[in-house]
């Protein structure tokens, strides 16, 4: 008797569809700008009237908001998931369109799972139940597969993680529901017994018939059947509901699970009744779903129970001849939709590549946000470190300037001491060394001679008068312990030092003529002696020279120096 149920369940919704006609696509302008929340009410408040395009419409404009809205909050993105959830519902049932139903269900139960929505999420599950469901009775027999009992089964545990009374109660039907079948039987008896001890709050109290029709369910799975009647008498009795069609819904479903008491019990007749009263009720609304799903019972009935092949025939054909007119009802139910579907269509394909335009602005904007910054932060990076090089070279030419000026210091002092001394031109023994470095200084400090390019340690010797230039070469050696060619260099690039920071006769020289005119023939030569005295190259000790106020006229004495 299950098909009975499946039956009426389609036919309700059909027909409320059907009694709705084609919302005109202008509705669609005046209606995509309301807020989010306005359109899910209005989507409720048309779903419960069965007007399945209008319902459409308003959920299809919510979900759409999830792909275009960068900036949903918690409470939006709730209302997508919802909405998605309802056009799961509206595709399975209404149009019907399975691929496009559990499209997205799925994508609501991934969104729901994600974010923690619990009473969504269980709705999700039973939706999806119910899609498994539908195809068991057309390609299973109507038994239950693993995959619907399971879905089933989440539905009810979700529900009762959210603690949604409203929730728990709908799953604990649907359990109810699908709890007769001899694989559910097993899997459900804990979940029912759980929901017996369930207090149902005092604003859903007139739900409590779902707790009678669950009692029922778990005497039937016991083999219990009197006392599943009773319960199942009770249930009717107080069946009520908000929604008239949710009221005769679960109605037909009690009834169903009643019918198959009757049926184990042997009362046949009273199965048959109900049988037919379904017969009466579905010829009265002319509905040939519900006269489908009761054919093909009292077919398997005929068959099955009374091993009664003719009549079990004859009601087959009668179910046979009112599927094809269901067929050719949705034949023409989809002719008259197929032109809103279609714009339905167009608008989603619109609105998705509308987003992923959007998507691809925004990881565009991203992109060159994020190259902007890394540029900036590099610029920043060279601009600092540009700053801790200019500051460092601040103080090495600084350093530099106070070097010397102490060696002009020195330098003088070594003029006026000879200058108090008269000079004389002797041998030099090893005992009068002292006055040789004197000499020789005074020569290094003075003549300009030290800056020609092939100024040598011989000619050094005949200026300061000595006998042997490996005396020179010691007393060199003995004071600055280096070489002769390292203390020429040193000297070199001292003037060339003093040079640089002496505009007014060198400024219109070159770094490269400067390099000359202190003796050195190779300019390579020259940039790595400076540096290596000084610390910086030649041009970046200028660029110091040229941020300082003028140098000290005693650091420039090359013209008018005493030359020997």
């Amino acid at each position: 008797m299950r098909h009975i149920v499946m039956g009426l369940l389609l036919v309700l919704v059909w027909l409320g569809a059907a009694a709705d006609g084609t919302v005109r696509l202008k509705n669609y302008d005046i209606w995509k700008d309301l807020p989010t929340k306005t359109l899910m009410e209005m989507g409720g408040r048309f779903y419960n009237e069965c007007k399945a395009d209008s319902a459409l419409m308003c959920y299809n404009i919510v979900t759409n908001r999830y792909y275009t809205d960068s900036s949903k909050d918690n409470n939006q993105l709730e209302m997508y998931v919802r909405a998605m959830n309802q056009l799961g519902i509206l595709y399975t049932i209404f149009y019907p369109d399975y691929e496009k139903a559990h499209k997205y269900l799925l994508q609501a139960e991934k969104i729901a799972k994600d974010n923690h929505y619990l009473s969504v999420l269980s709705a999700v599950y039973g939706n999806l139940s119910n899609l498994y469901h539908i195809g068991c009775i057309y390609s299973n027999n109507g038994n239950l597969d693993d995959r619907t009992i399971s879905t089933n089964h989440l539905a009810f545990e979700t529900a009762i993680e959210s603690n949604d009374p409203a929730k728990i109660i709908t799953a604990a039907f649907n359990v109810a529901y699908v709890s007769d079948d001899s694989v559910g039987i097993q899997v459900f008896r804990k979940d029912l017994k759980w929901f017996l001890n369930y207090t149902i709050p005092d604003s859903l109290k007139h739900q409590e018939y779902v707790k009678y029709f669950c009692r029922g369910a778990l005497e039937e799975s016991e083999e219990h059947y009197e006392t599943a009647l009773q319960w199942y008498e009770k249930a009717l009795a107080y069946v009520y509901h908000e929604n008239a069609r949710v009221m005769d819904i679960s109605r037909n479903v009690i009834l169903t699970h009643k019918g198959n008491v009757h049926i184990k019990l042997h009362q046949d007749q009273k199965a048959l009744d109900i049988v037919y009263g379904f017969i009466k009720q579905a010829k009265a609304n002319n509905d040939s779903h519900g006269l489908y799903g009761a054919y093909l019972s009292l077919s398997e009935f005929y068959h099955n129970v009374k091993k009664d092949s003719i009549l079990g025939d004859r009601y087959e054909l009668l179910a046979l001849r009112e599927k094809d007119i269901v067929q050719n009802k949705n034949k023409l139910l989809d002719s008259e939709k197929t032109e809103f579907l279609f714009q339905i269509d167009e608008i989603n394909a619109e609105v998705q590549a509308l987003a992923t335009k959007q998507r691809m602005t925004k990881m565009i904007a991203w992109g060159i946000t994020a190259v902007t910054i890394i540029i900036v932060g590099l610029l920043y990076l060279l601009w600092r470190k540009y700053k801790q090089e200019q500051e460092k070279n601040r103080k090495l030419y600084e350093n530099n300037i106070a070097l010397l000026a102490a060696e002009e210091e020195r330098r003088q002092q070594i003029i006026e001491q000879q200058q108090t001394t008269k000079y004389q031109s002797h041998q030099v023994e090893e005992g009068e060394q002292s006055d040789l470095l004197h000499r020789i200084l005074y020569v290094m400090e003075t003549n300009e001679e030290i800056y020609d390019n092939d100024f040598s340690l011989e000619r050094l010797t005949e200026l300061v008068d000595a006998t042997s230039k490996n005396y020179v070469s010691q007393a060199l050696n003995g004071h600055y312990h280096q070489s002769f060619p390292n203390i020429v260099n040193e000297y070199r690039i001292r003037e060339a030092c003093r040079r640089i920071n002496d505009p007014e006769h060198y400024g219109q020289y070159t770094v490269q003529a400067i390099a000359q005119s202190v003796g050195f023939g190779s300019y390579p030569n020259f940039v790595t002696n400076f540096k290596k005295f000084t610390g910086l190259t030649p041009n970046a000790y200028r660029k110091q020279r040229a941020t300082q106020p003028p140098a000290d006229s005693a650091l420039s004495h090359a013209d008018g120096a005493d030359v020997i």
